[in-house]
């Protein structure tokens, strides 16, 4: 059994609600939540660079207290998103007193491997999930930790703004598949009520020596373009050749609320004269969002004010983008709202 620290050390503002979204593919996701001030449960995004900061960085008790009251006030008559609601983390800068808050997250697992076995018996806490997963959570010191996730190439690389986000690792026996993350930007859904009074200790080097033992990591390489695979496609994909003139009020009334929120952020926010890589990436953030055909128009329409604008570069872009979209996720989490809903 597990030991309570009912002393004065305690979790920093690392919580946030959360639960289970419908996107419009009608695809179920986990994802951050907050309670607007009508009441109402509401997919958050942006991150702690958007305009709901707060909502990720709550107390438990203050998470805890308003989701409480959500619950109290809708009971039953709450949506099946609104009852997946839960009191979760978000790993930005997530610490316990002085450590940071290490996270494994198994979704395949072999419960009488000797890695399932060591990180269970190591790990101060352990959840599980509603479809039979574990996190298990620990403390590190991450200046003595620092060094040693270096040298095991645990670290993520310095294109990416978090501490640990190893996502996929299969251990050396290949019987667990695990996700290692440390302040990171990343959610963490819990379907089990969170118990705030277990706290974590410092197993910086038992950690690294566990993984060390079962784990082999590869330095991970800065992200580089794809080939050019144009000879190789063009005869078996859809080809836009031309846009077809479409006024910015004809695309309109074929949106929903929530991607009229996204293209006006698209207009006021984001000039099509940027760098082609810019280009092109907040293209595959307009094709999550609005799909092929509709997403085609709004990519036309936005990138026609821009200086080197040419019909036909903008259609065989779009082609391309549509190939590489179902391969790709949505990156600009200020627009992550558009496809989710509670």
């Amino acid at each position: 059994m597990k030991k309570n620290f009912n002393n004065n050390r305690t979790y920093n503002n690392c919580f946030c609600i959360g639960g289970k979204a419908t996107d419009q593919k009608g695809n179920k996701r986990k994802v951050p939540g907050y309670i607007d001030l009508h009441g109402n449960a509401i997919v958050l995004w942006g991150g702690k660079k958007g305009p709901h900061r707060r909502e990720y960085e709550r107390t438990y008790e203050h998470a805890k207290k308003e989701l409480d009251s959500f619950i109290a006030r809708k009971g039953e008559n709450r949506s099946e998103g609104e009852k997946s609601l839960r009191v979760s983390l978000y790993l930005d800068n997530a610490m316990y007193d002085n450590l940071h808050i290490f996270v494994m997250d198994f979704d395949k697992y072999d419960e009488e491997s000797d890695f399932f076995q060591a990180a269970k018996a190591l790990a101060d806490k352990v959840t599980r999930s509603q479809g039979g997963g574990y996190h298990m959570f620990f403390g590190i010191n991450k200046e003595v930790a620092t060094p040693l996730f270096d040298s095991i190439n645990l670290l993520a690389n310095e294109t990416v703004k978090s501490y640990i986000c190893y996502t996929g690792a299969i251990s050396l026996d290949e019987k667990n598949k695990v996700d290692f993350f440390c302040d990171a930007l990343r959610f963490i859904y819990e379907w089990q009520e969170w118990d705030n009074t277990i706290g974590l200790t410092d197993k910086t080097q038992e950690i690294y020596e566990l993984i060390k033992d079962n784990f082999n990591f590869k330095r991970r390489k800065k992200e580089t373009a794809r080939a050019n695979k144009k000879n190789n496609t063009l005869k078996n994909h859809k080809t836009y050749n031309f846009f077809k003139e479409v006024s910015e009020e004809e695309i309109k009334v074929q949106m929903t609320d929530r991607q009229k929120a996204v293209f006006d952020d698209l207009k006021a926010n984001y000039s099509p004269d940027c760098t082609r890589e810019e280009w092109f990436s907040r293209g595959l953030d307009i094709y999550h969002v609005f799909g092929d055909e509709l997403g085609g128009s709004v990519f036309s329409l936005w990138s026609k004010p821009g200086h080197s604008y040419n019909p036909q570069g903008c259609a065989a872009t779009w082609d391309n983008i549509c190939e590489r979209g179902p391969e790709t996720r949505l990156y600009n989490s200020d627009w992550d709202f558009a496809i989710s809903a509670f």
